[in-house]
């Protein structure tokens, strides 16, 4: 009888496999991904007036940062200092080595943001030939193209499709059935150097491996998902700094510098994202009910949808989402891709009703999600338009007439790119001694007039609405020293993404004010019409 059953069962095992062979869909999702993204540029190229602009003043931290640590051996936004201004230290060091071999180009990030996309769809695919034909392994590459989104992280210039990169080697590869643990200790690793979000994963992995008693496997996780953090905690200190990137430990602290308490802090930050990202718990609650309802019947592969999971979970306590659609999108595409590969599990072993209800949740998320690209897809270029405006102007006049003088400023990204200045960052960001005031709750207007008398300041371009008693930005500060003289102001006509549509210029002295007026009056002739310019 055996005899008989084997071949049948060999030749399903064929038309099976069969089924899911195949690049067609691999392919279509890179035409997808290719469409989307050239779309994107296209039009964020005409809306910057013929310029290549980034979304955000983010990149151009990492790319200042690059340059300085290629061209001076300086990890900081000045060639003068040392300041953790990244929160990514793996990809930053990939970003200057390839600048020491090149020189500083600004469509470097670019390339290395698409092509991390490019291989975040190679492992996409990957793992959804695992168990899918070719019909819903299209389906759901597509729809991790477009749901990510992956045309937005693949245009950021930035670090968050390399992590998406790894977040899903890291799915595919932790707990593999063989018994090499070097590939998983590297991409745990890289992981949690890209993004400390990789803990997340790294500690719902670790958790899920414990529970199989797969200790060597679980100890590797640990190990390297650590050995990062401990790494930069070790160089940081080392050069005067916080054991934690600037940008991430600001979040922690309030504007006068009061830090909220563990508790407090996670429950409105999760109450914050149930808001902002109703996606996510959609889809944190679908993976964890499909991972339970499956855990019997295909444990590996409830073992990556609880991964993903548990993972949401955490986001959604302890970091933020949005923020141009990028701090959820290793959460989402993990999440369309374990969904995806569970749901024939799901409609096998469980019954009907239970299956309705489940796929009701899929429909809403999948509606929220739809509706969260096509704004992706509209903002996008806009947001290009808002910062060559105003960051980019900016960066234009230092450049012409401050390119290594002492400035205050907030906004610290394009400034930095495109100058050597001797910056005070009323951030905190890339100034030790405002960074610890501010965690101390000592900043003051008298700290800020101390600071920039100590620096030789001569000027400062910022936002007024970030300094006041009550700023609009937690990463603001008390009112600036009224010795300080406001000279002129530029106002965009959109705020979009940026921290404020006005900024203004201010002279730390009489004449420097005089000087900066003649200047700036001199500079605005070739400003873009749609910026507004005022006195005072």
């Amino acid at each position: 009888m055996n005899v008989a059953v084997s071949p049948a069962i060999a030749g399903q095992d064929l038309l099976l496999r069969n089924e899911r062979r195949g690049h067609l869909p691999l392919l279509i999702a890179i035409a997808t991904y290719t469409a989307t993204t050239a779309a994107i540029l296209f039009a964020s190229y005409g809306m910057a007036s013929g310029h290549f602009i980034y979304t955000l003043d983010d990149p151009y931290i990492n790319m200042a940062m690059a340059k300085n640590l290629a061209l001076h051996g300086v990890w900081g936004v000045s060639p003068y200092e040392f300041s953790s201004s990244t929160s990514t230290p793996f990809f930053m060091l990939l970003l200057s080595l390839i600048y020491r071999l090149t020189g500083p180009d600004q469509f470097i990030p670019l390339a290395l943001s698409w092509v991390f996309g490019l291989c975040s769809i190679y492992v996409a695919w990957q793992i959804v030939t695992e168990s899918l034909t070719i019909l819903w392994q299209t389906v759901s590459l597509v729809a991790v193209v477009l749901f990510a989104p992956l045309f937005v992280v693949g245009t950021l210039g930035m670090e968050h499709s390399l992590h998406l990169f790894l977040t899903l080697l890291f799915l595919k590869h932790f707990d593999a059935d063989d018994d090499s643990i070097l590939p998983l200790a590297m991409v745990t690793f890289a992981m949690t150097a890209t993004r400390y979000e990789g803990l997340f994963v790294a500690a719902v992995g670790f958790l899920l491996l414990a529970v199989q008693r797969k200790w060597g496997r679980a100890a590797t996780v640990a190990v390297f998902a650590w050995l990062p953090v401990l790494v930069f905690a070790f160089f940081s200190i080392h050069h005067h700094g916080y054991w934690l990137p600037n940008s991430v430990a600001l979040k922690g602290a309030q504007v006068h510098g009061a830090i909220t308490t563990t508790v407090e802090s996670a429950l409105v930050n999760s109450i914050k994202n149930l808001v902002l990202a109703p996606h996510l718990p959609c889809l944190a609650a679908a993976s964890v009910v499909i991972a339970l309802s499956i855990r019997k019947f295909h444990p590996k592969l409830a073992n990556r949808v609880g991964l993903v999971g548990g993972a949401a979970c955490l986001h959604l306590v302890f970091a933020d989402v949005g923020w141009v659609f990028r701090y959820e999108d290793y959460l989402v595409a993990g999440g369309v891709l374990v969904i995806a590969c569970a749901l024939p599990e799901v409609r096998r072993a469980c019954d009907q009703r239970f299956v309705r209800e489940v796929s009701y949740i899929l429909i809403l998320a999948g509606v929220l999600l739809t509706g969260r690209s096509m704004v992706a897809g509209w903002s996008l270029p806009k947001y290009s338009r808002a910062i060559y405006l105003q960051q980019w102007q900016t960066a234009n006049f230092l450049s012409a007439y401050y390119r290594d003088a002492a400035v205050a400023a907030n906004d610290i990204g394009a400034i930095d790119y495109r100058t050597d200045l001797h910056l005070l960052d009323l951030e905190g960001l890339a100034n030790a001694d405002i960074f610890a005031a501010k965690r101390a709750g000592i900043y003051s207007t008298q700290f800020i007039d101390e600071q920039a008398k100590k620096r030789g300041v001569e000027i400062a371009a910022i936002y007024d609405s970030w300094f006041s008693p009550h700023p609009r930005s937690t990463y603001g500060g008390p009112p600036i020293p009224s010795s300080w003289i406001r000279v002129r102001r530029w106002q965009v006509p959109h705020r979009e993404q940026l921290g404020d549509a006005t900024v203004s210029f201010y002279g730390l002295t009489p004449e420097e004010a005089k000087r900066l007026d003649a200047r700036l009056r001199i500079f605005e002739a070739a400003l873009p019409k749609e910026i507004k310019v005022m006195d005072h």
